[in-house]
């Protein structure tokens, strides 16, 4: 019986971008394909996204913007051209109910989580969300694809206590910005620091008001490995979210810092990803809850493709493994990466990463008694 629903959709390569712009349909196409050829597609459920209403989508954003990104769909559309939005995101004509159906499809995999079955979800759309702000497109972003699911999540499913975890190269500086005064969702990401956006997701990012304390940034240095991820993970991620004792899990799953990906400088493995995918089911299991994952970033489209199948295949084993187990997946039983045969990567400067561990978990350590 399959443990996990993916919700896909050839319509999520109608978004165009410019040529060699990293954000391209090429991206989804590789997935596609590595879904055909390890034979996944034949092993989980799939379902068909919607499109997200305008009462969904003002659940995060500001209604006038969502009003221009339709009047900027249409310009593309008469002059028959795209339109840049900011430095790094554009706009062609079918864009706008490309970002909608992405928005959406988030929401129908939080729904897909009502069967007794089904453990998890993950959703592979572009173009991706974490970037958005309520009032503007950033990063690639038009709507904040994972902030919305977790909104409906508490709004039309009752979830109260929502934990999200962002493991992109970059920032999830939207998805912060949406809940810094709000504690019933906890965000916390990892990320290259220094990076972009410039001068966003020092630990001192911990939230506001209510929300102080909420919002856990990872900031690791260029060059980290699976050693440091996986170390961050265990000092900081298992024993913060354990307490908190969320009702969900959601994960923006950026393969960006992947090491042969041409955007960051991280040193993640495909091996790295399956065993942050096996990390995160463990905590799932932990906390009793169901986990939604939402496609962010990656631009090798050969590294992204293996690591969205080895998370998609981890996830769809619906139990916990250790690596050897995970090796046996790669033989016979599963089509996972023959990657994950091989030794994980170290970090370029282990020192420097478990200094800005140590002080991640020091400063959070007066909000969370796990940390002390």
């Amino acid at each position: 019986m399959p443990k996990l629903v993916l919700v896909r959709d050839p319509r999520f390569q109608d978004h165009l971008t410019p040529e060699l712009h990293p954000e391209s349909p090429q991206r989804l196409a590789a997935i596609d394909k590595a879904l055909y050829k390890s034979h996944l597609i034949d092993k989980l459920r799939q379902v068909q996204p919607r499109s997200a209403t305008e009462d969904d989508l003002v659940s995060v954003h500001k209604l006038d913007y969502i009003e221009h990104l339709h009047d900027d769909a249409e310009k593309a559309r008469k002059k028959q051209t795209l339109l840049q939005l900011d430095e790094d995101t554009w706009m062609s004509a079918d864009t706008f109910e490309t970002a909608k159906l992405a928005a959406g499809a988030g929401l129908v995999a939080v729904d897909s989580l009502k069967g007794h079955e089904v453990t998890s979800s993950f959703v592979a759309v572009r173009p991706p969300g974490h970037h958005a702000l309520a009032d503007r497109p950033m990063g690639f972003c038009l709507f904040n694809n994972i902030a919305l699911a977790a909104r409906y999540a508490q709004k039309k499913l009752g979830f109260k206590r929502i934990f999200i975890i962002d493991w992109d190269v970059h920032h999830g500086n939207g998805t912060q910005d949406m809940f810094f005064a709000d504690p019933s969702v906890f965000f916390v990401s990892f990320h290259q620091y220094p990076f972009w956006p410039p001068n966003s997701g020092w630990y001192s990012e911990d939230g506001v008001g209510d929300g102080k304390g909420y919002n856990m940034n990872i900031p690791l240095p260029a060059g980290t490995g699976d050693r440091g991820y996986l170390a961050a993970w265990d000092r900081l991620v298992k024993p913060v979210c354990q307490e908190y004792k969320p009702d969900l899990i959601m994960l923006s799953a950026g393969y960006d810092a992947h090491q042969f990906d041409p955007l960051g400088q991280q040193l993640i493995s495909t091996s790295g990803y399956a065993l942050l995918s096996q990390k995160l089911l463990e905590l799932a299991g932990a906390t009793n809850t169901k986990v939604v994952g939402f496609l962010e970033g990656g631009y090798n489209t050969k590294s992204l493709s293996e690591a969205v199948i080895a998370t998609m295949e981890v996830l769809n084993s619906g139990q916990t493994a250790d690596m050897s187990s995970l090796s046996t997946l790669a033989g016979k039983q599963s089509s996972l990466p023959v990657e994950l045969l091989k030794p994980v990567t170290g970090d370029r400067s282990p020192h420097l990463v478990d200094d800005r561990i140590h002080e991640v978990r020091r400063y959070f350590a007066s909000y969370w008694k796990s940390l002390r």
